[in-house]
């Protein structure tokens, strides 16, 4: 967004809001405002006031959003590389206002979306699969995902989290690492937020509005957790500077959908990616707080969001976008457009290399077939045929 242009517009919005609010005593009504696409067809599906035809319509609406950037896929650029990234974020939203329906009959549909999902559009399936009211197959479904070494770590995180959300078994017994982390440590993160209305009023199909830095996964109690480091408001639980170990902090309780991960145009090399790593965690364990008026955006004792994370990556070499839009006219710099300057990240499938030292032990089938034989002779059984069993167990769609 041109600099000048942006401080203009926020003028513009912010003497229209005093004159409205001088004029009649009160706030604008929300729904002066223009609302994105996805917005509007969620709404009109809630709508208790519209008839069932007019609800369903709104929901096939949604579904064909989802649908529709799938199929373009099997055919065209599909994932965090395509060339449509309205399409994207509108699939992605739609997939978020499903879930917010609640509707349990929707979790057919989700799972059959997840077989050709990528983690990012994933991870927000799971994410509204979690939201679905009595909706008994999401568990299940779930914890198959959760348990699967052949997902990759961080969509495996998010499985963790909503069992536990919906009150599901969430822990796996001797719980095993995934083949790949899915993001690679250091990589910027976004999700929606407040300051996303700001780029609303230029885009509102791109309601960018929180950035945070990936910081890595781990393995501890049977379960997979995300450790991700932002700065948010100060009256949030944490507030401020942080270290959290969480996607439901991450995007405000699950009020946002995840967006993705992205980097610089020039990617941090391997050790530039551990140096911003270690100085996000130090300062999480700082107390530094967040600025409300986003005047001092980055730092060194307040920050926002956006403004936290360029300074990280300032702090290594790394410049995410132009310092013409912290400054000026162009100021302040929102977290819309630190999405659109850099370039979406998807590490190459290396496997996690585990250390060889003789105390991680990975089942294979012979344990379960050697077992099943010593069953059949303690019992006197010949001739018993041992069963198949596969290795490559992937998560089946709900029917």
């Amino acid at each position: 967004m041109n600099g000048t242009f942006k401080n203009l517009t926020l003028t513009a919005v912010l003497l229209s809001f005093s004159v409205s609010a001088y004029a009649t005593g009160s706030l604008p009504a929300d729904a002066s405002r223009h609302r994105s696409e996805t917005t509007v067809i969620l709404q009109r599906a809630l709508d208790q006031a519209n008839n069932a035809a007019t609800r369903e319509a709104a929901v096939d609406e949604l579904l064909s959003n989802i649908e529709a950037y799938q199929t373009a896929g099997r055919t065209a650029n599909k994932g965090p590389y395509e060339n449509n990234l309205k399409a994207r974020l509108k699939a992605i939203d739609s997939i978020w206002s499903l879930g917010e329906i609640g509707d349990p009959r929707l979790m057919s549909k989700l799972s059959k979306f997840y077989t050709e999902a990528d983690d990012v559009i994933k991870m927000n399936l799971m994410i509204s699969m979690g939201k679905l009211k009595k909706n008994s197959k999401a568990g299940p479904y779930l914890f198959t995902v959760a348990s699967d070494p052949n997902e990759t770590e961080v969509v495996r995180s998010v499985a963790f989290e909503m069992l536990e959300h919906i009150g599901y078994a969430a822990t796996v017994v001797n719980v095993l690492p995934s083949k790949h982390a899915g993001i690679e440590k250091g990589d910027l993160i976004f999700t929606g937020g407040v300051t996303g209305t700001i780029s609303g009023w230029v885009s509102p199909d791109l309601p960018i509005g929180h950035a945070g830095l990936f910081a890595g996964t781990e393995i501890k109690n049977g379960k997979i957790s995300v450790v991700i480091a932002d700065c948010v408001p100060d009256n949030f639980k944490p507030g401020g500077v942080r270290n959290i170990d969480s996607w439901n902090n991450f995007t405000h309780h699950f009020m946002y959908p995840y967006y993705g991960n992205r980097t610089t145009p020039v990617k941090p090399t391997a050790a530039q990616r551990e140096r911003v790593v270690k100085l996000a965690l130090e300062m999480g364990r700082k107390g530094l707080t967040y600025s409300d008026t986003h005047g001092s955006q980055k730092g060194p004792v307040k920050f926002d969001c956006v403004g936290y994370t360029e300074y990280l990556y300032e702090a290594i070499g790394l410049n995410p976008t132009e310092n013409s839009y912290e400054t000026g006219w162009g100021w302040p710099l929102t977290p819309w457009e630190q999405f659109i300057a850099t370039k979406p990240n998807v590490p190459a499938q290396s496997a996690i290399i585990l250390p060889n030292n003789g105390n991680i032990i990975v089942p294979s089938q012979a344990i379960i077939t050697g077992g099943f034989g010593s069953l059949t002779s303690v019992f006197g059984m010949k001739g018993v045929q041992l069963p198949e069993v596969s290795a490559d167990i992937q998560p089946e769609a709900a029917n």
